[in-house]
């Protein structure tokens, strides 16, 4: 496979938080280097971001969901949540990812390659999920006006999630266009190299993904709508929305944790001490999941699996750690975004839900129980393992005692350092009877007022320099909108 180099591509710099650098308005004229850009230089360089972007996040909203906890250094603020603001993805996600799919699309169309559109709208609704499902409302209409807006109003996460869910119609509709030979996405396209068959999927999976988020706001709509797009998602693994890395571009999270371990053992994030008891017959007696040791690596001869209290730091000794062993933090490792067996386990959700189950509610319908056994057997699958597992007792309930608590633990795990595992928890309410051992972290921010995170507050620099910012901010406990 061909090697990109990835670079930011040079464009207008669109948040108010970076008006500095704009409001002469050459910032982007350099005479060394052409004014545009190609499309299949634009489309590798949007992809790598998206997955900085994605880990960024994931890194620390994974001690939100009680995965990972933090060291007595580096993310330990964020662990008591205290100032949590999350600088770094915002300004990759507006600065490198959505900004260069913006012109990524909007090249595309202008060049008759409907493909390249399609794929840039995907990953753009990747981007500005993220970024909504973090901070809330987030600049939108306005973002990519600068120089003529360098403080753009910040829109409401509602129209938002109505924005993301077109665009993903549109995309749909551009792959089932023709598109020129000349103008064809290939090895540059560092997901699917230019399948257009699975992106399709991938555009389904995402709408499927949006609706599942709405549940609060009916559940027989957005189960409905969910699994109608599922019909169109996934078959199997092999269409798993995830990026390649290879060894010039490495996965992002060797180059953020497991790597550094390593390399001179810096330890900044581990395995939350809740996380690893769900896994290794703690918190549910007799039932050991074997995916711990392909997702973690533990070391020394102690036969239990230490990890840190959230909140606490390594005051117990940790033996287990995020090493560049493991299956997500490998050097060479994809970058997962969404996979079949997510899907699959959504779909047991969606299932469900729709047939009337509730948290506490036990017995589903068969369709429900064979969509929550596929994802756990697709993701052992994934990870090289037989499915012995999937046959245990514990875990082959049955459709008559399948309960939420069963598909949603199975699904946290598949979820282990996507973004998407926070979304799970909070749209539950942090339920201890979904997430067992759920709970505060050790030593959280009194002005919490013992209530748990619900979103990031916004960086300072947007609050500093954008009044639109300043206006839309709200406290880290108050509920996103798809949380109300």
């Amino acid at each position: 496979m061909k090697n990109y180099f990835i670079v930011t591509v040079l464009s207008v710099v669109l948040l108010g938080s970076c008006k500095k650098f704009v409001e002469r308005g050459n910032v982007n004229i350099n005479p060394n280097q052409p004014s545009t850009v190609t499309l299949n230089t634009l489309l590798p360089s949007v992809a790598y971001f998206t997955g900085f972007a994605q880990t960024e996040v994931a890194y620390i909203t994974s001690m939100f969901c009680q995965q990972m906890a933090a060291y007595s250094s580096g993310p330990f603020a964020e662990d008591q949540h205290r100032e949590v603001r999350i600088p770094l993805a915002m300004s990759t996600i507006y600065q490198n990812a959505l900004t260069n799919a913006r012109i990524l699309i909007d090249s595309a169309i202008s060049k008759g390659a409907p493909h390249y559109a399609a794929i840039g709208r995907i990953l753009f609704v990747t981007n500005l999920q993220l970024a909504t499902d973090t901070y809330g409302d987030v600049p939108l209409t306005e973002a990519f006006k600068a120089p003529a807006v360098l403080q753009p109003k910040y829109d409401k996460q509602e129209d938002i999630y109505n924005f993301m869910l077109a665009e993903l119609d549109k995309a749909i509709a551009e792959i089932a266009q023709s598109n020129p030979a000349t103008l064809r996405p290939g090895v540059d396209d560092l997901v699917y190299g230019g399948n257009m068959t699975r992106w399709r999927e991938a555009a389904h999976f995402m709408k499927a993904r949006l609706y599942m988020h709405l549940t609060k706001k009916g559940i027989a709509s957005a189960t409905t709508n969910a699994l109608a797009a599922m019909a169109n998602g996934f078959t199997s693994n092999a269409g798993d929305y995830q990026i390649v890395y290879s060894d010039k571009n490495p996965n992002p999270w060797f180059v953020k944790v497991s790597g550094r371990i390593s390399g001179s053992a810096v330890f900044t994030i581990a395995p939350s001490q809740r996380f690893l008891n769900a896994l290794t017959g703690i918190t549910y007696p007799g039932l050991f999941d074997p995916r711990v040791n392909r997702i973690l690596a533990k070391t020394g001869t102690n036969p239990q699996y230490l990890g840190l209290q959230n909140g606490g730091g390594n005051v117990t000794g940790s033996n287990v750690d995020l090493r560049d062993t493991t299956f997500y933090a490998r050097r060479i490792s994809p970058l997962v975004i969404g996979s079949y067996a997510e899907q699959k386990l959504m779909e047991a959700e969606a299932r469900f839900l729709a047939n009337g189950g509730t948290p506490s509610s036990v017995g589903t319908t068969a369709a429900a129980y064979s969509a929550y056994k596929a994802g756990i057997e697709a993701h052992l699958t994934k990870l090289g393992l037989p499915l012995t597992y999937s046959t245990l007792p514990q875990v082959d309930v049955g459709a008559a005692n399948l309960t939420l608590e069963h598909i949603m633990r199975e699904k946290h795990v598949v979820l282990f350092l996507n973004p998407e595992a926070w979304t799970d928890v909070r749209r539950y309410d942090y339920n201890p009877n979904l997430f067992r051992g759920i709970s505060l972290p050790i030593n959280q921010n009194a002005e919490m007022n013992g209530q748990q995170i619900r979103r990031a507050m916004y960086p300072l620099d947007e609050i500093n320099r954008n009044p639109n910012a300043q206006a839309a901010a709200k406290p880290m406990t108050e509920k996103v909108w798809w949380d109300q």
